[in-house]
């Protein structure tokens, strides 16, 4: 019976000793969770902060980009206003320009006969050998073949020429003998011409850009404003 009450008792506190054990270590268990689940929730709070902050910067980008679409649209929009404006702007200078050549054009064929009397007269004072008379039909500014001359020069290279004419009017399939050109330099009247040339063989050397007989010349006409007459600005000659 002895024994059986110490196996008891020996069976019960071995049990004890069991549990306690067990308890302890249940403890420690629990308490290295509690630490682990502090470190895991510490790294999970860590990742929080950098999605928030994540986010957060996203959110500025995605602001920004959205002012810069603005920007953009507000610019394309100005651009976009400044095209059309300058696409009508074109048209209507267009328009005008077409407006004053066209009203040029008429002005010129009014002013035909007038410069076409100027080159008349001065042919015929070369012809006549009238050279200072022939000089003041020329502008200050005056070129004969691309070269300016003095009045003393003047007349000694336009003395070469023994007697210059507007040439015959042709029938009316070809070309007339004073014809007003169109475009070059709006303030001056050109006009391409027929001409009929005499040069004496001992003089030809001087004038290489006339032969004897039929020449065609163009002539620039520019209005002198204090005279209040046309003057011969250029002569050349048109191959």
């Amino acid at each position: 019976m002895k024994k059986f009450v110490i196996v008891m008792i020996a069976a019960i506190v071995l049990f004890v000793f069991l549990m306690l054990n067990y308890l302890v270590w249940d403890k420690e268990r629990l308490q290295n969770q509690r630490e682990s689940d502090k470190i895991e929730q510490d790294w999970l709070r860590g990742q929080n902060r950098i999605l928030s902050t994540t986010v957060n910067d996203l959110e500025q980008a995605n602001k920004k980009l959205e002012e810069e679409v603005a920007y953009q649209k507000t610019e394309i929009s100005n651009l976009e206003a400044m095209l059309r404006a300058a696409k009508l702007k074109e048209v209507n200078d267009l328009q005008e320009k077409l407006k004053q050549t066209e009203a040029l054009n008429i002005f010129k064929n009014i002013m035909k006969e007038d410069v076409k009397r100027v080159v008349e007269k001065w042919f015929l004072s070369i012809t006549q050998k009238s050279y200072p008379e022939s000089f003041a039909f020329l502008d200050k500014d005056f070129t004969l073949w691309g070269q300016s001359y003095e009045e003393k020069e003047y007349i000694d290279f336009i003395s070469n020429i023994n007697s210059i004419s507007l040439a015959e009017d042709r029938d009316s399939s070809q070309e007339d003998n004073f014809t007003i050109l169109y475009g070059g330099e709006p303030h001056v009247i050109q006009a391409s011409l027929l001409v009929n040339v005499y040069i004496t063989d001992d003089a030809q050397k001087n004038l290489p850009n006339l032969v004897n007989g039929i020449n065609t010349l163009e002539v620039g006409f520019i209005y002198n404003s204090e005279g209040k007459s046309w003057a011969i600005l250029y002569v050349i000659t048109k191959k």
